[in-house]
């Protein structure tokens, strides 16, 4: 389970990192009329507008004025977006979902979900889904209206132009213990990297070829193109397009998407081609500067010339980007465990099933919920949301998958719909060995988590 600490006054607690979606700097407050007294105002956020949450009074902590040295963080509660402050936001940590001790509480709007410990003390595991507007009442409205918002476009047409133009989205990673970050619309999409052939000859930047879709993509690593020496072993590649055709920069890891406005980045003048400029670095990266890639002069087309000829010699066909290419989807079958919304690839799943109560097996593997009979078959039955770490509410339905051509019975809450998500919307996390959660999608706004069962292909 992948978690984002943080500190409000003394103390230490986390969100889910699937419902965090930006770490930002402090942003001025307007107040809002009728609010009640744990909220402070609202925030634009890149021509949004949200409402800023006061978490210190929400946890009990009293008022709390604004730390200019603090953060921001844009929290998915359930269909709200909301912002909260925190005084400093440390990093991201990955637990096992049994190094968690949940509250057995039937109020799934309570704040704080469970407990978990660190070396340096105990941690609180807050449920950002009861941070939503659900809760919130306007207070001292007169009669004739007046109320909450959840989100304000910005309405005034030249405003929202300027805000516009002047965003600029970004994918931050990290290698060789710096931060880098590439213009959004140069990445096509974000792959864990996988079994490389080495290229003799090719040059030391060269890392080799990976395999993706079935088609050879020319691996580059990004330290050794800024002429740094690798610390970490790669675990991502970011396919890129460069001069016409896709290329892979493998990375140490990733960071997250960013946003920034364009007047904050400090251009290079006269300095090196392959850096834009540098960026002021956020959450744990604050007080360090993220470099802005120049793609075209990482890979000058000087470069890419000589790869393209060397491929060829060597009977690699390194074609251009299609459009198919560039537009290409995953289809998924979405359901819901406890407030998760998640999804399976739609090929692995063998047909949907009306949930029925399992049959115990004695000595059996702890980890299973027993066994169920479907269509005539006996299959071991996985409660996911044990997997994962999450409490469940209404069970419904079985997820039938096959595994090695037997069947597995996967325990959900509800089934939601078949969904498509462009690959470019996909975006991979740091898993352990035993992970069932692998990448996070985004879909229409939401972020959706993408499980794997690699783990059960290992078992069986």
């Amino acid at each position: 389970m992948e978690l984002v600490l943080f500190e409000v006054g003394k103390g230490r607690f986390a969100f889910s990192a699937i419902g965090v979606s930006k770490v930002l700097d402090v942003l001025p407050v307007t107040p809002l009329p009728y609010a009640p007294a744990d909220v402070e105002g609202l925030v634009n956020v890149a021509g949004a507008v949200y409402l800023k949450v006061d978490l210190a009074a929400r946890l009990g902590m009293g008022e709390r004025s604004a730390d200019p040295n603090g953060n921001l963080l844009v929290v998915t509660a359930q269909k709200d977006t909301v912002v909260v402050q925190v005084d400093r936001v440390f990093n991201k940590i990955s637990l096992e979902p049994d190094a968690i001790k949940l509250y057995d509480e039937s109020d799934s709007e309570a704040l704080v979900r469970g407990e978990f410990m660190m070396p340096d003390g105990m941690v609180l595991l807050l449920n950002e889904a009861s941070l939503g507007l659900q809760n919130m009442e306007p207070v001292g409205v007169p009669e004739g209206g007046g109320g909450l918002v959840g989100q304000l476009e910005v309405t005034n047409a030249a405003e929202a132009t300027e805000l516009v133009n002047n965003d600029m989205p970004t994918v931050t990673v990290q290698d060789g213990n710096e931060t880098y970050a590439f213009h959004m619309e140069d990445v096509l999409e974000i792959v864990e990297i996988r079994d490389l052939t080495a290229l003799p000859g090719a040059g030391v930047e060269v890392e080799g070829l990976m395999q993706l879709r079935g088609s050879a993509l020319l691996v580059l690593s990004l330290s050794k193109l800024l002429k740094c020496e690798p610390t970490t072993a790669p675990k991502f590649v970011l396919v890129v397009a460069v001069h016409g055709s896709r290329l892979g920069i493998s990375v140490a890891d990733m960071v997250g998407i960013e946003r920034y406005e364009k007047d904050i980045l400090q251009t290079i003048t006269g300095g090196d081609s392959q850096l834009e400029g540098y960026l002021p670095g956020y959450g744990a990266w604050e007080g360090r500067m993220t470099g802005l890639v120049a793609l075209g002069g990482l890979v000058s087309l000087e470069s890419m010339t000589h790869f393209r000829r060397y491929l060829i010699q060597h009977g690699v066909d390194m074609a251009a980007i299609s459009e198919q290419e560039m537009k290409s989807v995953r289809r998924l079958l979405s359901f819901r465990l406890g407030d998760e919304r998640c999804a399976l690839p739609l090929s692995l799943v063998d047909r949907v099933e009306e949930y029925g109560s399992a049959v115990n097996l004695p000595q059996g593997d702890d980890s299973l919920a027993g066994v169920v009979q479907i269509k005539g078959e006996v299959a071991p039955v996985l409660d996911m949301r044990d997997m994962l770490g999450i409490k469940g509410k209404d069970t419904s339905a079985y997820v039938v998958v096959r595994i090695q051509g037997a069947p597995w019975a996967l325990v959900v809450d509800k089934v939601d719909r078949v969904i498509e998500i462009a690959e470019k919307d996909i975006t991979p996390v740091r898993t352990s060995q035993n992970d069932y959660l692998t990448e996070v999608g985004r879909l229409d706004g939401e972020l959706i988590s993408l499980l794997s069962l690699e783990p059960l292909s290992r078992a069986a």
